[in-house]
C-alpha cells in the first residue's frame, strides 16, 4: 500500500513537471496571448465597430464577414495548390497591408457616413484579420495535445474576462485595441510561424501529396467541416439573437464551461475526448434555443449564455481537432486550418442572418418566434441524429496518416534497378495492372512523387489520379507507403 502510494505522488510529480515543461515555455504563451488576442478582437468587433456600421449601413456587417470567409477560402484554395506561394514575409507584409487599407476606408466610411468606403473597408478589414488569425491558428501543431486544450480553453475564458473591463472603459480604448490586437498577433507568432510556413512550403502541395496518401488527408466535403458550419450557426444566433441597438447581449458568465475545460485538462493529465466536448457543446446549444420557448426567460441573458457556452466549447473542439490533424500531417496544417476557419465563418454569417431575422419576428410578429425557433431546433437535432450519427471526432482524428517526407531518391545502380523493374513485372501481372498502370506502380515504388511522374511519363495529372486509384483499388492498399512496404516483403 505504502509503495503504491508513492508510486502514485511521483507520477503525480512527474505529470506536474511535464505540464509546467508543456505551457512554461516561449512557444505555449505566445500562442496563448496570441489567440487571447485573437478571441478578443471578435468581440471587440461585435462591440465596438459592428453597431457602428448599423449606422451607415446594416448589411455592412455581413459584407465584413464575407471578407473573413474569402481570406479563409483563399488560403485554403491556395495552400491545397501551391504551398510554395505562401513566403513567410510576402504573406505577413501583404495580411498587414490589407488590414491597415481596410481600416482606413473604415474609419472614413464611419466619419463622413460614406456606405460604399465602410463596406469595401469593411471587407479588407476582415479579409486582413482572416489572413493574421492563420499565424495564430498554425502555431497550435508545434504544441502538445494538453498544453492545446488548456491554451484554447484558457484564452477564451481569459478574453471573456477581459471583456469587463473593457466594458468600463472608454469606447476609444477598445476601439484602439481592435485596431491594434492583429498586429499584436503577428509580433507573437511570426518567429515561429515563419518556420512552420518554410517547412509546408518547402514539401509538395497537398492536393500532390493527397493522390498517392489519401488517408493522410481529409476532404473539403468531409462530414466533419459540415458540422463545423452547423455548429457555428448557433454562435452566429447566439451573436445576433435579442441584440439591442445593433449590439449583441453577451454575458461574462459564459466563460465558465471554458474554465472548467483547462481546469480538467491540467487535473486529468489529458485533454478531455473531442467526442465528449460535442455532446457537451450540443446540450448547450439545445437547451439555450429551447430556452427561448420559455416564457420565464424571455428578456433574460440565460438563452445567450447557453448559445454562446455551447459555440464556445465548440470552439475549443474545433481548434484542437485541427491541430490534432495537423500534428498528424504537418504539411495539411495550413489549409485544414484555412477550410475550418471558413467553415465556421460561413456559418457564423448564416447564424447572424438567422439572429436578424430572429429579431425581426420579435419586434413585428411575437407569435412566430416559437415557430421558428422549433424549425431550428428541429433541424438542428436532424443533423446530429442522422448526419453525425456514427461520425467520431477522435476516429477521423486517428485515422489521418502521416505522411513520409519522401526525400529526392538517388539513381540506383542498374542492376538494383534491373531487380526493382523485375520485381515491379512481377507484381503488376500478379494483380493484372494495364501497362500504363505498371509504369505508375514503378514509380511509386521507387518512392516517387507525382509531378515526377507528370514529367517522366508524359501524362496529365488527372490521368496520374485514375491509374494510382485502379492500382489501389486491384492491391487493396491505401497509401504509398503500403506500396513501398508491400514492395519490401513481397
Amino acid at each position: 500500500m505504502v509503495e503504491s502510494e508513492e508510486q502514485s505522488r511521483e507520477i503525480g510529480g512527474k505529470s506536474r513537471q511535464q505540464l509546467i515543461g508543456e505551457i512554461a515555455n516561449a512557444r505555449w504563451l505566445r500562442c496563448f496571448g496570441a489567440l487571447v488576442l485573437m478571441f478578443l478582437g471578435t468581440w471587440l468587433l461585435n462591440q465596438y465597430i459592428f453597431p457602428r456600421f448599423a449606422l451607415v449601413l446594416g448589411m455592412a456587417r455581413e459584407v465584413a464577414t464575407i471578407g473573413s470567409c474569402c481570406a479563409y477560402l483563399t488560403v485554403a484554395i491556395a495552400a491545397s495548390l501551391r504551398p510554395d506561394a505562401f513566403k513567410p514575409s510576402r504573406f505577413t507584409v501583404a495580411a498587414i497591408g490589407i488590414l491597415i487599407a481596410g481600416l482606413a476606408l473604415v474609419a472614413l466610411g464611419l466619419a463622413t457616413a460614406n456606405p460604399v468606403a465602410l463596406v469595401c473597408g469593411g471587407f479588407l478589414m476582415n479579409f486582413g484579420r482572416g489572413l493574421i488569425s492563420v499565424h495564430a491558428c498554425i502555431m497550435l501543431i508545434a504544441l502538445d495535445a494538453r498544453a492545446v486544450a488548456i491554451g484554447i480553453a484558457g484564452s477564451l475564458a481569459l478574453a471573456y474576462l477581459l471583456r469587463s473591463m473593457f466594458i468600463a472603459l472608454p469606447d476609444s480604448i477598445g476601439t484602439a485595441m481592435f485596431a491594434i490586437g492583429p498586429l499584436a498577433i503577428v509580433a507573437l507568432t511570426y518567429p515561429y510561424a515563419a518556420s512552420i510556413f518554410d517547412r509546408i512550403r518547402a514539401n509538395p502541395s497537398s492536393a500532390t501529396l493527397a493522390l498517392t496518401e489519401p488517408r493522410a488527408f481529409l476532404p473539403y466535403s468531409h462530414i466533419l467541416f459540415v458540422s463545423f458550419f452547423v455548429f457555428r450557426i448557433a454562435y452566429g444566433f447566439s451573436l445576433m439573437f435579442g441584440e439591442s441597438d445593433g449590439m449583441p447581449q453577451i454575458t461574462i458568465l459564459a466563460f465558465l464551461p471554458l474554465a472548467l475545460v483547462a481546469v480538467q485538462a491540467v487535473v486529468a493529465g489529458k485533454a478531455a475526448p473531442a467526442d465528449i466536448l460535442y455532446q457537451v457543446a450540443s446540450l448547450f446549444i439545445l437547451a439555450g434555443f429551447l430556452c427561448v420557448l420559455v416564457p420565464q426567460f424571455s428578456g433574460t441573458s440565460i438563452p445567450n449564455v447557453l448559445l454562446a457556452a455551447g459555440a464556445d466549447c465548440f470552439s475549443v473542439l474545433v481548434y484542437y481537432t485541427l491541430a490534432a490533424i495537423g500534428r498528424r500531417n504537418p504539411l495539411h496544417a495550413l489549409p485544414i486550418f484555412a477550410w475550418g476557419q471558413f467553415a465556421t465563418s460561413a456559418g457564423t454569417l448564416v447564424g447572424t442572418s438567422l439572429g436578424h431575422l430572429t429579431n425581426g419576428l420579435l419586434v413585428a410578429e411575437p407569435l412566430l418566434v416559437p415557430g421558428a425557433v422549433v424549425l431550428v431546433v428541429l433541424a438542428f437535432s436532424a443533423f446530429n441524429l442522422l448526419a453525425l450519427r456514427t461520425f467520431s471526432f477522435e476516429a477521423t482524428i486517428e485515422g489521418i496518416e502521416a505522411v513520409p517526407l519522401l526525400e529526392p531518391a538517388a539513381e540506383p545502380e542498374d542492376e538494383r534497378a534491373d531487380a526493382i523493374d523485375r520485381q515491379c513485372a512481377r507484381i503488376a501481372e500478379r494483380f493484372s495492372l494495364t501497362e500504363r498502370e505498371t509504369d505508375v506502380f514503378r514509380l511509386l515504388a521507387k518512392g516517387r512523387n507525382v509531378p515526377f511522374i507528370e514529367e517522366e511519363l508524359i501524362i496529365s495529372r488527372n490521368t496520374i489520379k485514375t491509374h494510382i486509384k485502379h492500382i489501389y483499388q486491384k492491391m487493396d492498399l491505401h497509401s504509398q507507403q503500403e506500396l513501398i512496404d508491400m514492395m519490401e516483403t513481397y
